[in-house]
């Protein structure tokens, strides 16, 4: 199930939906007021060069009405063509309109309800019925002419997306109630009614006010009235001053704290500026992220081996790894909070902290002043581009390894302004400027690459980033998790060790860590976590438990066990309109035993995104653990008439296939299974198997003998094909 998980994960937060900066419910209204929230308009008369500054920000147009002043659009009955369909942008009356091809593929014209954003793109929102609201993948680009803008364009310009695939903008996969709305709005309400699959959400103000960071602001204005009133933080929940002070040390080149403290803001700011999971009903200012959120770890897909950005991740899980987050920088350090620019031009933000003397001159730089290679941000905060239009810059700061990218494959600096030169020039420049000890420096790239590739070394490797302080907690987090794959009694004293640290993040690895370890060895390392303070790691530890039978557990843990069971499914259900919220809940019932109730479950996934393939699967897996083979072949068969290229369900064909004693069919599901997922060691392993077993011996060996080279790590491989060379030479 935490494959299925991870899976839904990246579903979830897939980096276009996050960017669109989603709207709240159709015809839904601004409720200042509500639950003590009064409104950025209430702070303007006292910070006034505050709220000056938010009001020309993208905090403020994060969602606005689709009025005149606010669309950025060309609606002047203008044509936009992909992929064959035509769209159309109108005027009717008042309202600004859009004829684009329908959930049927049919055009028709949809009102605009919302602008989202407003440089270097725009995008359009629109009224679906029963309260859905779905973003267009239709945007404008509000660049100047001579930069490319001024023109409608395709979110996915290279990608064949009719209205049938899962990425068409009528799709609950782009829905904008349940993606990150709250995000862009102050104190968002979803309101999902599971009944009839509707929303009646709501909120207290469009875009990102003021409260949506400092808290409601109904106290503080009491305080106002009252100012030698002794309430807490001028009558605010949380505290966002940066009250950390820096000093430069004689002799030293980098400014250090006087003092380390807990960084409010950024666990602040991050809430929003995070891939992550909502685990809380309600998401606080004035709480930690992980009793709001889980965050996502540096894995595939999400990030480079060595934690650079691959998807878009919105910052945190960058800078999290960063030195300077080690120091104590913090978010206004850099920026100003209330613009979003940052606090000075170019190199001169870095010279608040850095000697530019130092670090500002062609000696460091090796470039000429004022070129864009002599900018900071050009070697330690190398841009991806999203969108389309939209550059974002890596916030990890990291120094350029052009020797791991030679090795490993990643992205580095030097070459992505050097388009002509290659990563062995740039790692003998490097040599030709510093010696060779910038080799030397500790690196994690090594062993999350071993990791992805199955190597044979990757558990001990990961061990070793576990076990080091060298790395930020984020780093080891996803080391732990990634041991979970190569768990043995070698590695459980690491894990065991980070079961207590400091860090929630890296508690929370360490428990979905244990995923395969054995029920007996469950309770005696994670009952001590079950009243942990962090929520993140107390719905691991329950996840982990469920299947834990009561009897093992001592009465006071059975109590303890009821009581996490309910805090998890309330967690879960605030995923219920999504297929993956509901296959991890239906997981965590079949745990629990409750048969019934998870598959009720699973088939309200399959009901609510049909082309979501993980939903067949684990129904069908659910039909198999129930003992009721026709059904699930059944639903396998649906699933491959949904989508034929999932491996997934090709594999778990393919077993169904053996398991029914049908093994020549088999070999054709379990083939293509392992043709689209080449690096699933269990698919190799269960294709040369069958493939033994249906009398093609030697090709069964062949198959073994490649998976071996590519993961001699595994066991089961090197078994199996010493067994089947041994029975071909007799």
């Amino acid at each position: 199930m935490k494959v299925v998980s991870t899976i839904f994960k990246l579903l979830f937060c897939r980096l276009w939906w996050l960017s669109l900066f989603f709207p709240l419910v159709a015809l839904a209204q601004d409720n200042p007021g509500s639950k003590g929230f009064v409104g950025s308009q209430a702070c303007a008369s006292c910070h006034t060069e505050q709220f000056k500054d938010w009001k020309a920000s993208q905090h403020h147009s994060a969602l606005q009405e689709a009025s005149a002043g606010n669309v950025l659009g060309d609606f002047n009955n203008k044509t936009f063509k992909h992929e064959g369909v035509v769209s159309r942008f109108f005027k009717q009356d008042n309202d600004l309109m859009v004829e684009t091809d329908g959930p049927d593929g049919i055009l028709k014209p949809y009102k605009v309800l919302y602008t989202i954003g407003d440089y270097p793109l725009q995008q359009y929102l629109v009224d679906f019925g029963k309260g859905h609201i779905q973003p267009l993948s239709l945007a404008w680009d509000s660049r100047p002419v001579t930069e490319g803008g001024q023109r409608w364009f395709h979110l996915y310009p290279n990608e064949k997306i009719n209205f049938k695939d899962p990425l068409h903008w009528t799709k609950i996969t782009q829905n904008a109630n349940q993606m990150c709305v709250e995000c862009h709005t102050t104190d968002y309400n979803r309101n999902y009614k599971p009944e009839d699959h509707s929303y009646s959400s709501d909120w207290a103000e469009s875009g990102v006010g003021c409260e949506s960071c400092h808290g409601p602001g109904n106290k503080h204005l009491e305080w106002v009235k009252n100012p030698e009133d002794t309430v807490s933080n001028k009558g605010f929940v949380v505290d966002l001053s940066d009250q950390i002070k820096w000093t430069w040390d004689e002799g030293s080149d980098i400014a250090r704290p006087l003092e380390v403290k807990a960084q409010q803001q950024i666990e602040t700011c991050g809430q929003c500026h995070s891939r992550r999971e909502q685990i809380a009903s309600k998401p606080a200012v004035n709480k930690v992220m992980t009793d709001n959120y889980m965050p996502a770890l540096l894995s595939n897909v999400l990030y480079e081996a060595d934690g650079q950005i691959n998807d878009e991740v919105f910052v945190y899980g960058s800078f999290k790894q960063s030195k300077m987050f080690e120091a104590g920088v913090t978010c206004s350090n850099c920026h100003n909070p209330h613009s979003g620019k940052l606090k000075a031009e170019g190199n001169q933000v870095c010279a608040q902290c850095h000697n530019p003397q130092k670090f500002d001159t062609p000696k460091h730089t090796f470039h000429e002043p004022e070129s864009p290679g002599a900018q900071c941000s050009s070697c330690h905060m190398p841009e991806k581009t999203y969108m389309v239009v939209d550059p974002r810059k890596d916030h990890s700061f990291r120094i350029p390894r052009p020797d791991l990218s030679a090795k490993l494959g990643t992205s580095n600096a030097c070459v992505q302004c050097h388009t002509d030169k290659s990563n062995d020039w740039a790692a003998s420049t490097m040599d030709s400027w510093h010696g060779k000890e910038w080799r030397q420096r500790p690196e994690f790239a090594t062993a999350f690459h071993a990791a992805r590739t199955g190597a044979v070394s990757a558990g001990r490797q990961l061990q070793a980033i576990a076990e080091s302080q060298d790395f930020a907690p984020i780093v080891r987090a996803t080391a732990l998790n990634e041991m979970g794959n190569y768990l043995n009694s070698d590695l459980l004293p690491t894990v065991e060790r980070n079961l207590k640290d400091r860090d929630p993040l890296v508690r929370a690895a360490a428990v979905a860590s244990l995923q395969v370890a054995p029920v007996n060895l469950r309770v005696q390392l994670l009952a001590p976590l079950m009243d942990d303070p962090s929520k993140a790691v107390r719905l691991e530890v329950t996840r982990l438990m469920a299947a834990v039978p009561d009897q093992q557990l001592t009465p006071v843990q059975r109590n303890q066990k009821q009581v996490l069971t309910g805090e998890y499914i309330t967690t879960q259900r605030l995923s219920s309109d999504r297929a993956g919220g509901r296959l991890n809940l239906g997981q965590f019932y079949l745990d629990l035993g409750m048969a019934y109730k998870a598959e009720a479950e699973f088939l309200k996934a399959v009901e609510i995104e049909p082309y979501f393939t993980p939903a067949y699967t684990n129904l069908a897996e659910y039909f198999r653990r129930t003992r009721q083979s026709q059904k699930e072949g059944e639903w396998l068969k649906k699933g491959l008439e949904i989508d034929s290229s999932s491996a997934a369900l090709n594999h778990s064909m393919g077993l169904y296939l053996v398991r029914q004693k049908r093994a020549a069919e088999s070999i054709g599901f379990l083939r293509k299974g392992v043709e689209l997922e080449p690096m699933n060691e269990r698919y190799v392993y269960v294709y040369g198997v069958a493939l033994f077993s249906v009398g093609k011996k030697a090709e069964a060996v062949e198959v073994l003998d490649k998976a071996l080279q590519q993961f001699p790590a595994n066991r089961q491989i090197e078994e199996a094909l010493r067994a089947y060379r041994s029975q071909l030479q007799q």
